[in-house]
């Protein structure tokens, strides 16, 4: 087998292994490669046992909390190592994956049935809404490589953002100060600050202006 397409053997390995004929196939060009199947874990033991208690914890504490708990929720979310402030609002439906990576601003939202897949860093900014079934994915894989690794890229929401319902951001997107993306669209570059985005994959489409009012009564974001 190409050396290049090699991946460790099943000894090597951290987590056991069982071979079968469709574990290697032939490549046009590339000759026989073997893959790792994605199931295999890249975490330690003790990420993944604080994984499993953050898990159960959010599936009945959080989870049954009543809407308005918001305090609640931000205290069970901040008890795992999230930075939380104290005016930020989780919905009790949303699923927070790896709370220790996530930090919310003041007045800062996250909406019912949101994923907010925290494999890294996410950051989402002051006054910034995230809507009803977003998801915010750091985490993927390596598809170039046969041992199909996990890699992660941090996600960072501006002051002011709103991301409409059912859209999805993937990993390393900024999205600007005061940007709107639209409903069910596909992020996969950074959004440009005050610009109305929106399709698969997601484009600038306008620029958000605003009335004058509303621009004399926005207190900006905080120092």
């Amino acid at each position: 087998m190409n050396a290049a397409a090699r991946c460790p053997e099943p000894n090597e390995a951290e987590a056991p292994f069982e071979s079968s004929a469709h574990d290697v196939a032939t490549v046009p060009g590339v000759g026989r490669v073997r893959v790792t199947p994605v199931q295999r874990s890249p975490f330690s033991l003790r990420l993944k046992l604080k994984m499993r208690l953050w898990s159960a914890v959010q599936a009945t504490l959080f989870r049954w909390s009543p809407t308005p708990l918001r305090a609640f929720r931000r205290g069970l979310l901040s008890l795992f190592g999230a930075r939380i402030a104290n005016t930020a609002s989780v919905h009790n439906t949303a699923r927070i994956d790896c709370p220790w990576n996530l930090e919310m601003a003041p007045r800062a939202s996250v909406g019912e049935h949101a994923w907010i897949y925290a494999l890294d860093r996410i950051v989402i900014g002051e006054e910034a809404c995230v809507g009803q079934r977003v998801v915010l994915l750091t985490g993927s894989h390596d598809y170039a490589n046969p041992c199909f690794p996990l890699v992660t890229r941090p996600i960072t929401v501006g002051y002011g953002c709103w991301i409409a319902v059912g859209a999805m951001v993937l990993p390393g997107v900024t999205v600007g100060a005061l940007a709107v993306v639209g409903a069910g669209s596909v992020v996969t570059r950074d959004v440009p600050e005050q610009m109305v985005c929106g399709g698969n994959p997601c484009r600038v489409l306008k620029r958000r202006e605003f009335h004058a009012e509303e621009r004399r009564a926005s207190p900006g974001p905080s120092a």
